[in-house]
């Protein structure tokens, strides 16, 4: 299933695609369900309810004959609608017969650089009863952190980012393809530029040697073209992107564990190479235990936005580029409930005092067993649809104050992006900092 979310509904008299609703906790004395929209399935959408920050604009509880609809344009009139349905439930979720596409960038961007700001794909989604009274869009945001500048305070650690889990995992690179390959190896549908895009700031990266780097354990897709669209987002934008190795499954280590020096120092040749004008040196910036790391503006002053991360601590040692260990936030279940219920408790406890690295990153995804994939129980998009569902909510509520970042499969269908801004904002204007 192709799944993406539209969970913040915007007022009518707003004149921006990103003005409206709000994630504040001071305004969020109860919360409410607000109209979303989900894309499911290759030709499938949804409109749903969830618990948000949403209140002003949700519907009110006792309200009766409300309805929500999809709009081609901003959403004016019922007339208007492609497909308009009656909400009959406090929650529930619609699906509909509405195809989404191809999902192309809007504003110039599928073309390489665009416009800056927020932008608005198709659909639109309108909500209310005789009269539209909120809408909103699934949005690209591809300048996000220039555009709200209050943030620069904020330390790398403190900031909230929406991240992609297995990141260069979206299409393999050949046309060879089985059930088992594309059910339980693709973690994403959306290239590295079209995350970067869409505002993902945060990578996990997987990648193996086969005397050369390609990304992740089964041959997927070479990591230079992958870099390199890293590179042509960096020296176009002043946004910030952290990149993180975090697993080697083949070629870096001999039997016994022990590293391969020469193969670590490849990919760090490699990725200095081709992301060198942009790296952020640890050396050059607060990275020691307990410190939550540089400021964004310190990185800006330097002009060093891409920070990368290294899972092996031994050849962090010996490499004053390389950022130390991200600690993985990862329940290792195949249980949504499981996983929320680590999550809860693991983003609570965050940071830990003695974690070497200012970040964390909350691994939002379930983790099929070996069962699942023999038998082919199920498949990572649905696992995500399972899983997603919940995590805008989560990030909402119980996560706000504690989480950094937030990685996730199949990332369109949450609202973690939008939600992360908004919770950086929210942070920068804290009395506290």
């Amino acid at each position: 299933m192709n799944m993406g979310w539209i969970s913040r509904v915007v007022d009518k008299t707003s004149t921006d695609a990103g003005d409206g609703c709000e994630f504040s906790g001071a305004i969020a004395t109860g919360w409410d369900g607000c109209v979303v929209v989900r894309r499911s399935g290759a030709s499938r959408h949804r409109a749903w309810r969830i618990d948000c920050a949403c209140v002003k604009f949700c519907v009110e509880k006792d309200r009766k004959k409300y309805k929500v609809g999809l709009f081609d344009s901003r959403p004016g009139s019922w007339d208007n609608a492609v497909q308009v349905y009656s909400i009959d439930s406090e929650e529930g979720y619609v699906i509909t017969n509405v195809s989404l596409g191809a999902g192309a960038l809007p504003a110039g961007w599928d073309r390489g650089v665009g416009l800056k700001g927020p932008h608005c794909l198709w659909p639109w989604v309108g909500a209310g009863d005789a009269k539209i009274t909120s809408y909103n869009c699934l949005k690209i945001q591809p300048s996000w952190m220039e555009d709200n500048p209050e943030i620069n305070k904020l330390r790398i650690g403190e900031l909230a980012l929406a991240g992609t889990h297995n990141a260069g995992a979206w299409r393999f690179d050949t046309e060879i393809s089985t059930i088992s390959r594309d059910s339980f190896v693709l973690c994403q549908d959306r290239s590295i530029w079209a995350q970067l895009v869409h505002g993902i700031r945060y990578f996990d990266f997987r990648v193996a040697y086969y005397d050369f780097y390609p990304n992740e354990d089964d041959r997927i897709r070479p990591l230079v073209p992958l870099l390199k669209e890293i590179r042509a987002f960096l020296d176009n934008t002043k946004e910030i992107v952290f990149l993180d190795a975090h697993h080697f499954p083949i070629g870096f280590y001999e039997p016994d564990g022990s590293p391969i020096r020469s193969v670590h120092a490849g990919l760090i040749q490699l990725v200095q190479r081709e992301l060198g004008p942009h790296l952020a040196y640890a050396r050059d910036f607060s990275t020691g235990a307990g410190i939550r790391g540089p400021t964004v503006q310190s990185l800006l002053d330097a002009d060093k936005r891409l920070l990368f991360s290294y899972v092996d601590n031994a050849i962090v040692s010996e490499n004053n580029a390389l950022w130390p260990i991200l600690p993985h936030l990862w329940a290792n279940t195949n249980s949504p409930t499981e996983l929320f219920r680590y999550l809860d408790q693991a983003i609570a406890s965050s940071p830990q005092a003695n974690a070497r690295s200012p970040l964390h990153s909350a691994m939002a995804q379930t983790t099929p067993t070996v069962l699942d994939i023999l038998f082919l129980r199920g498949s990572l998009r649905e696992n995500a649809d399972a899983v997603n569902r919940n995590v805008t909510q989560r990030l909402a509520t119980r996560w706000r104050h504690h989480a950094n970042i937030v990685s996730s499969d199949f990332f369109l269908a949450n609202d973690v992006v939008d939600l992360s801004i908004a919770i950086s904002l929210e942070r920068s204007r804290s009395p506290l900092l």
